[in-house]
């Protein structure tokens, strides 16, 4: 199924990082660097899949060339802990072509970021050769600089806010969603932790390029290790909770049948003492009416109606059935009682031979 993945970090100058060799190595490039004077060259790189510059009807055609883009990026920073570029890693759905893909990313950085003034360098990698095959991804690269006449102007520091890196983990998941519902997949992906989608699940981590270039050179990454075991963890828990749920389901159905059961025995019980009423009263009809006595001549005066003893209920039909059918379970109990206390006695006596065998 479509996974979510999310990842924000920062190009930071102050951790040794250049935007040109982070726009070089996702885009599979050769790049110049000309502050560091250095040359990025990553054309032998395997499995990029796309790449694209996304920009505003207001930025100038300089800046659709990946090159000359992110050199000014870094000549626009003076600062020796300069934030360059914003980077974003996320998960594409394998569901998906490669065409729905790349519209899918379009129609999310259109959306969240060029609209607001950003440009938007991405590159659409394909899975590791000896890695997961789903794992199809992309990267993201945003300025952090508003675009002002032919060039750069001031940071926009709004884009820092927590509140709308949560924005943005939202509003991909409602992207991908509505791509996957087009293409009639059932999947979906959400934004939500597992804890607040009310999942029993442990996350695992990301492991990233480093611990994937360690297992390929047959070494063992913590991370990668850490999220064996936590898969193994969460397999193992789901298939508790399915036996769990197998054995809740059975349950429900022998309460049904040992209710439907116990209702066809009382329907029996209750068919059978119709039965047996039916009978007795075929077997003794009751005694006709006596013929009615001449009405006497009409009172002139009505006499007032004597206030009698509420009229009292006749026998209960099935009273004397009840008793004979107590005496009966009574008189069962009794010989089995009985026929227990046979037993006993010959097991007994066949113990005191026992033991009066063993004594001789």
């Amino acid at each position: 199924m479509a996974q979510y993945h999310f990842a924000a970090t920062i190009v930071c100058r102050s951790k040794g990082q250049s935007a040109v060799a982070a726009a070089a190595y996702r885009a599979g490039a050769c790049l110049d660097d000309e502050r560091l004077g250095k040359t990025f060259d990553y054309t032998r790189r395997h499995g990029v899949l796309h790449t694209e510059i996304r920009t505003a009807a207001n930025a100038p055609d300089w800046m659709r060339d990946r090159g000359t883009l992110w050199n000014a990026g870094e000549k626009a920073e003076r600062r020796k802990d300069s934030q360059v570029a914003r980077s974003l890693d996320i998960a594409l759905p394998h569901e998906l072509t490669l065409d729905q893909n790349v519209e899918l990313v379009r129609g999310f950085v259109d959306d969240q970021y060029v609209r607001r003034g950003m440009i938007a360098d991405f590159a659409i990698h394909a899975p590791a050769r000896k890695g997961d095959i789903r794992n199809i991804h992309v990267h993201i690269l945003l300025t952090t600089r508003q675009i002002e006449g032919s060039g750069f102007g001031p940071k926009a520091r709004d884009w820092n806010r927590k509140q709308e890196l949560e924005g943005w983990r939202e509003a991909w998941a409602e992207h991908a969603n509505r791509i996957l519902e087009r293409g009639g997949f059932e999947e979906r992906i959400d934004h939500r932790s597992l804890k607040d989608q009310g999942i029993d699940r442990e996350a695992t981590t990301h492991v990233g390029p480093g611990g994937k270039q360690i297992e390929e050179r047959g070494n063992h990454s913590d991370r990668a290790q850490m999220n064996r075991d936590i898969k193994a963890d969460n397999d193992n828990l789901a298939l508790a909770e399915n036996e769990i749920a197998e054995s809740e389901k059975r349950l429900g159905e022998l309460r049904r049948q040992l209710a439907a059961e116990r209702m066809e025995q009382i329907q029996k019980i209750v068919r059978a003492a119709d039965a047996v009423w039916t009978k007795a009263e075929q077997q003794h009809p009751p005694e006709p009416d006596p013929p009615p006595a001449p009405e006497p001549p009409a009172p002139t005066k009505q006499p007032e109606p004597s206030s009698g003893s509420p009229r009292q209920p006749g026998p209960n039909r099935y009273a004397d059935l009840i008793d004979r059918q107590k005496y009966a379970e009574r008189a069962n109990e009794d010989e089995e009682k009985q026929k227990a206390d046979r037993e006993r006695e010959k097991d007994e006596d066949k113990e005191r031979e026992r033991k009066r065998d063993r004594e001789r």
